[in-house]
């Protein structure tokens, strides 16, 4: 199954047609495995999927990812990330995915996002 976490903090709907364009709000759902439809998927609105996974089959359960934050201070999982092309951009700690650091590969130009770069954050 599946659940929509933060449907009792919204008011009104996750859908908002407002001045001729169309919004959805922020959706966190928790999925009891990653067999689920809404599991590891990305859209194009802020939207996250929490599935509960093994640390050693992370990486081979969620494949490519734009951005990952990982909120850890295991050394060895922290390598494995940075080693994992799969991530195009890690944060470790947390760091708004919203924040834009322009020293970063592809933060802010699109042109250069068409390269495969990838850029990391690490909370201080």
């Amino acid at each position: 199954g599946c659940e929509e976490m933060t449907a009792k903090y919204r008011e009104g709907d996750r859908k908002v047609v407002t001045d001729g364009g169309t919004y959805l709000r922020p959706t966190i759902v928790y999925c009891e495995s990653f067999e689920h439809p809404l599991s590891n998927r990305e859209f194009l609105c802020p939207y996250a999927s929490v599935v509960e996974v093994p640390q050693a089959d992370m990486l081979n359960q969620m494949g490519e990812s734009l951005v990952v934050t990982a909120i850890t201070k295991d050394e060895a999982f922290q390598a494995d990330l940075l080693a994992s092309p799969l991530i195009e951009r890690l944060n470790l700690g947390p760091i708004s995915t919203m924040k834009i650091s322009w020293d970063q590969p592809h933060e802010g130009n699109m042109f250069e996002f068409l390269y495969k770069r990838r850029s990391i954050g690490m909370a201080a």
